[in-house]
Parts: structure tokens; C-alpha cells; sequence
């Protein structure tokens, strides 16, 4: 018999076959090491997956830094990474916010985590901004990518699934956390639950009694529960209680002993409350309204019954018509004409067009109130950007002229439209230029901010509140410019055309005689006399301090209601000041064509304005000493009454030398 040449008998396999095996086997081991090990990757469709296993920390707070936590990270490849929260936003009071995305760019990368800042933007995306930051809970994942570092390479991303984060805005006012805390009361009242005032270690509320058949009864819900959820959202305080409305049986998730379950209680009966975006709407058109029907109208029409008589005794003529004592009437008899009167629109004109511009440029310059910080708390709403929102709103005036010339399809519609934009244009960019330059000082756009910016430093009474010296007006001889710089632009701003213009300036302006318009022509000079108004407050809060009484901290006026009014009569003081300086230049000075003074903007004042700027970037990187400032302050303050001192004796004298009797009395 022959021997057979496979050992180990029939059906042994060959040495080779085994050695060959072997060393297959060992390969696939090294081989699946390496491409676990390939840093943290693996596999996948599209590219490798990112070993990336939880979110840290889960409640955060602004400033707070958010870490999406993995294992061998491709540091080596790159440095930043794309972070993505894709999901649900849960706000108490409000309904859900599905199938949101909120990116994160240039997030840092190291080799066992992925860090990022919650700055004030990501919690404006998350909570809302402004008084409508709200705490909310995000459920849902977060996705991490890493693009390709040239053509051709593979993308690296990886995703934290089923993820539940709270971020916490910055605390709202006392106003707002009372409101909301209300609410939340209420709901509890309806359930009928009531909760400890001390919060547990872990969070939540503690129940300590329920009312029999209350809806809290009915789903078994006892005294020693912990509420931890509320509609999805974490409970942090009782404001977080707030029905949203969007179901009549919400959840709401209690603790017993150490374990979390859901119940579906019930809102049968429950009087729900506007949605809170609606209910800030309507807030701020009654504010509108109150405004215009009781602060507006009136002292729009006393500036022009004041405009009026110094005219008519600069110019020595008797003045306008006389209704009541001395003409104070006629302003309110011209507006009783003016609604009166019916509203005859041309032919030819665009019939919506030729309606709407005046509301335009109405609408302009009255939401300019919404951030004028007349007081304290004296403020419809105290936003963050509330310069960046008057340069914004004040743009609707420009719009409401061009659109009006055009749609009165007049002779010279379109060239004035196009001639009163580029005025208003050419006297905007240097006011706009020396807001901007208060705000590099500052640092903040809010008018609080700036307003606060100008009081002392404290620990004395010369040291505290908003003397003169401390405020932008006379902090050095550049915002000593910038403050005429932009009071000038105010006056051009308001200046009226001459009379002499070829076009002739009714048919310019309203298209038809001014006798043949009613209320709506009006909105183009009651929209004029409101912008002084707001351009001299601007002024005030700007360069003069705005609210701030002398020698008294922002602290102390924050507790003293006397002080807060006082500090509203002092801002009211230095608007009315500079409204009457606005009359009295108009009618003391020549009267300067449109295109002479646009010619004076273009060619002098902008470039003054661009100079300035240039050399406040300056005076900031100098970094002035606090003793050198105050020094420079108060001799800039001493030149200026200086200055005064000489304006008030020259008068004195041309008045003595003219033997013109003064009277202090308007009304004769």
C-alpha cells in the first residue's frame, strides 16, 4: 500500500494549508487592531464614524463651556469641528419647537473631547432673546463632523443620540420672574398642588399636600413627589410650570422613590392666557397708541405753537391766525381740519403706494420711542441692540420719501423722492458715525449700558452719579466734536426746503396743495416733529448722561421711586433744552437750501465724521489712566462754560444795545 501524503491519516489537512491559515488569522487580528485604533474610527457609508459617546454637562448656563465627550480623537487631522443640535426645543408656556437645528462652527477638538462656549448668541438661538429668554430643554441628538481636509478625503462624523440638555438664560427682571412665577402658580392651583418653597438637592419641586379630586388626585399623584418634568421642559422653578396649550392632558413627570414615571394630567377648565408673543404685540401697540394719543400729539403740536410765536417775534409780524389766547389753539384746530378733511388721492397715482408712504415715515420715526430710555425703567423694552435698532428704524423714513415721490406720479415726484433720500442719507452717515464711535467706548449696544457708561466711579459724592464731566459730551475734545458733529446733522435733518424752489415745494411733497390733503399729508410734518424730539433724546442719553442724577449711585436710584422720577424730569430737562436750541437755531440762522447743505455734508462733515472715528480708535488704544481722563474731562467741562459765559454776555449786550423789551410770558 502506498503511503498517503497527508499526515495525520484521511482527511488530515496539509502542513502548509495550516501554516497558511495561521498566518491569515493573525493578519485579520493585526488588521481589525489597526482599524479599531484608526484613531477612534471606524467604518461606516459615508466616511469614518467619530468615537464621540455623551454630552457634558447637562444644565448650562451662559459662559458655561459644552463638551461632547469621545475616545481617540483625530487631533492630528484637524483642530475645530462642526458641532450640530438637531431636535426638539421645550420652553415652558410655549409650544414645542420641532425638527430645529442649531450649528456650531470652529468648535475646539482635543484628543478625548470637543469643546465649545455657550456665548450670549447660542443662548439667544436656544432660549430666545431679550425678555423672552426663557429656560429651555433640548432633546434630541448631537452631531459632530469633521470636513475633509483636501479633495478626495473622507469626512469624519459621529453622533450622540437621544440627548437632554437645559440651558438657563441669563436671570430676566424682577417684573418678568414674577409674571412667570404667577402663572406657574396658577397651573398648580388648577392641579391642585402645593410645593415646598426650599427645592430639593437633585432639583425639582417638592409636593407637600394634594387637594382630593383635584386632577392631581385623579392621577395619583401623593405628598412627597418630586416634579422633575413638566411638558418635556425641566422643572428648575414654579415659572416653569406654565401650560403651553398645545395639549389638554400634558405630561407631567414625578420622582418616587427613585423612580421617574409620566402622568397625563388634566387643563379641562383651565382659562389658558395669550401666548406670550401676543401678549408682548399687544403691549407694545397700547404703548404706541398711549404714546401718540398722550405724549405725541401734544408736544408736537406745543413745539409748533412755540416755533411759531418765536418766529413771528424774531421776524416782527404778528404770526399765525389767532384761535384762543394768543394762537395756542391752532394747532389743535388745524388737526381737526386735517381729519376732517376728506383724503383725495390723484388719478393717476398708485392708490396704495401714494397711502402708505407717510405711514412709512411715521412708523420710522415713532419706533424709535420703543428703546428711548426715558427713565430708569421708564423704557417700553430695553434691548440689547436698541442703537442698532434706531439707526435701523429710522431707514423706513428714507423709504417712506422715495416711495411717496414715486407713487404721486407728479411732475417732479421722482426727482424729489430721490433728492429728499439723498438729503436724508447725507445727514444720517455723520450721526450714525458718531453713535458708533460712543459705542467702541462703551462696548455694548444697549442704551442703558451707554447711559451707565457716564456716571462716576463711586465711593464720594463728586464721584458718583452723572456730573457733567463724567458725561461723553465732555470726555475729551474728540466726543466733544462728535456731540456737535451729531446735533448738527440733527438740525439739517429737520431743516425745512425754501419755498423758492422751481418745483415749488407743495406739489413736491404732497403732489396736490396742501389744502386739498387731510391727515395723512400731516403724518410728513408730525413724523419731522417727533424726530426732533428723538434726536434731541438720543442726544440727551448719549452725550449728557441721560437719566442720571449727580451725586447719587445707579443703586441708590434703583430703591427710591423719588429718585427714578427725578431722574426722568433731568432726561426730559435736557431733551426740551436742546428741542428749544433746535428752534431757535432755525430761526436765528439763514435758511440753507437743500442742495447747499448737501454739498456741506458730502464734502465736510462725512469726512470729519470717518477723521473722527479714526481717532477715537485711537484714544482707545492709549488706554487713558482714570486720573489723566478726569483731568481732560474737566478741563473740557471748564471750556465749555467758559464758552458759555462769553455766548450769555454777548447776547446781554446786543439786547441792551438794542433796547428791545424782554418778556417772559409766550402768550403775548
Amino acid at each position: 500500500m502506498v503511503a498517503s501524503p497527508f499526515r495525520g491519516g484521511v482527511g488530515a489537512r496539509p502542513a502548509s494549508t495550516l501554516l497558511f491559515l495561521r498566518l491569515l488569522a493573525v493578519s485579520c487580528v493585526i488588521l481589525l487592531g489597526s482599524f479599531v485604533g484608526l484613531a477612534g474610527c471606524a467604518p461606516s457609508g459615508d466616511g469614518l464614524k467619530l468615537d464621540v459617546i455623551d454630552v457634558a454637562p447637562r444644565e448650562i448656563d451662559v459662559g458655561d463651556r459644552i463638551e461632547v465627550l469621545g475616545t481617540n480623537l483625530p487631533t492630528g487631522q484637524a483642530k475645530e469641528a462642526t458641532v450640530t443640535f438637531h431636535g426638539r426645543l421645550l420652553r415652558p408656556g410655549h409650544e414645542p419647537l420641532e425638527d430645529q437645528e442649531i450649528k456650531v462652527e470652529k468648535a475646539q477638538m482635543g484628543t478625548d473631547k470637543i469643546s465649545m462656549t455657550f456665548t450670549e448668541g447660542l443662548q439667544t438661538r436656544f432660549c430666545g432673546g431679550g425678555e423672552e429668554a426663557i429656560h429651555t430643554t433640548f432633546v434630541g441628538d448631537v452631531n459632530v463632523a469633521i470636513a475633509p481636509l483636501s479633495e478626495g478625503a473622507i469626512a469624519l462624523t459621529g453622533t450622540v443620540k437621544n440627548v437632554t440638555i437645559n440651558f438657563r438664560p441669563p436671570t430676566p427682571r424682577r417684573a418678568v420672574l414674577e409674571a412667570r412665577d404667577k402663572e406657574g402658580r396658577r397651573a398648580l392651583d388648577h392641579f391642585g398642588i402645593a410645593v415646598s418653597n426650599d427645592s430639593p438637592a437633585a432639583g425639582g419641586l417638592l409636593i407637600t399636600a394634594v387637594k382630593p379630586v383635584s386632577p392631581a388626585d385623579k392621577v395619583q399623584i401623593l405628598p412627597g413627589d418630586i416634579i422633575t418634568a413638566f411638558e418635556g421642559v425641566k422643572v428648575l422653578s414654579i415659572g416653569d410650570l406654565t401650560p403651553s396649550g398645545h395639549t389638554e392632558k400634558p405630561g407631567i413627570e414625578i420622582l418616587r422613590d427613585g423612580q421617574r414615571t409620566t402622568r397625563q394630567i388634566s387643563l379641562e377648565k383651565f382659562a389658558l392666557h395669550a401666548p406670550t408673543d401676543l401678549l408682548g404685540a399687544g403691549i407694545i401697540l397700547a404703548i404706541a397708541a398711549a404714546i401718540i394719543a398722550l405724549f405725541m400729539a401734544p408736544t408736537a403740536g406745543i413745539i409748533t405753537w412755540v416755533e411759531r410765536r418765536v418766529s413771528a417775534r424774531m421776524q416782527s409780524r404778528i404770526g399765525p391766525n389767532r384761535a384762543g389766547p394768543q394762537g395756542f389753539l391752532v394747532w389743535i384746530a388745524d388737526g381737526i381740519k386735517s381729519i376732517m378733511k376728506e383724503d383725495i388721492v390723484p388719478t393717476e397715482a398708485d392708490q396704495v403706494l401714494f397711502r402708505l408712504a407717510p405711514y412709512l415715515v411715521f412708523m420710522g420715526v415713532s419706533a424709535t420711542f420703543v428703546v428711548m430710555p426715558f427713565g430708569q425703567y421708564l423704557i417700553a423694552a430695553d434691548l440689547d441692540i436698541g442703537i442698532l435698532f434706531v439707526i435701523a428704524v429710522t431707514s423706513l423714513v428714507t423709504i417712506g420719501l422715495m416711495t411717496g415721490g414715486w407713487a404721486s406720479n407728479n411732475k417732479w415726484s421722482l426727482l424729489g423722492g430721490i433728492r429728499s433720500a439723498a438729503q436724508i442719507i447725507s445727514y444720517e452717515i455723520p450721526g450714525a458715525v458718531a453713535i458708533v464711535c460712543l459705542v467702541m467706548m462703551t462696548g455694548s449696544l444697549r442704551m442703558q449700558d451707554i447711559i451707565g457708561a457716564q456716571g462716576g466711579p463711586g465711593g464720594g459724592f463728586l464721584a458718583a452719579g452723572g456730573w457733567p464731566w463724567y458725561w461723553y459730551v465732555f470726555r475729551s475734545p474728540i466726543t466733544f466734536g462728535l456731540f456737535f458733529l451729531y446735533f448738527t446733522t440733527a438740525l439739517a435733518e429737520g431743516n425745512r426746503a425754501p419755498f423758492d424752489l422751481p418745483e415749488a415745494e407743495s406739489e413736491l411733497v404732497a403732489g396736490y396743495s396742501t389744502e386739498y390733503s387731510g391727515m395723512r399729508y400731516l403724518f410728513f410734518f408730525f413724523a419731522e416733529w417727533a424726530n426732533v424730539f428723538v434726536m434731541s433724546g438720543i442726544a440727551s442719553a448719549l452725550f449728557l448722561g441721560g437719566w442720571q442724577v449727580p451725586g447719587v449711585t445707579a443703586a441708590q436710584q434703583e430703591a427710591h421711586f423719588g429718585l427714578q422720577l427725578l431722574g426722568a424730569f433731568l432726561f426730559l430737562l435736557k431733551s426740551w433744552v436742546l428741542i428749544f436750541v433746535v428752534v431757535w437755531i432755525r430761526w436765528t440762522l439763514p435758511r440753507v437750501r437743500i442742495d447747499q447743505m448737501m454739498n456741506l455734508c458730502w464734502k465736510w462733515f462725512v469726512p470729519i465724521s470717518f477723521v473722527a472715528f479714526l481717532l477715537t480708535a485711537l484714544w482707545m488704544v492709549a488706554k487713558i489712566p482714570g486720573t489723566v481722563q478726569l483731568v481732560i474731562s474737566l478741563a473740557t467741562f471748564i471750556t465749555w462754560l467758559a464758552l458759555l459765559v462769553h455766548f450769555i454776555q454777548r447776547v446781554r449786550f446786543n439786547m441792551r444795545e438794542a433796547r428791545v423789551p424782554l418778556h417772559l410770558n409766550p402768550f403775548l
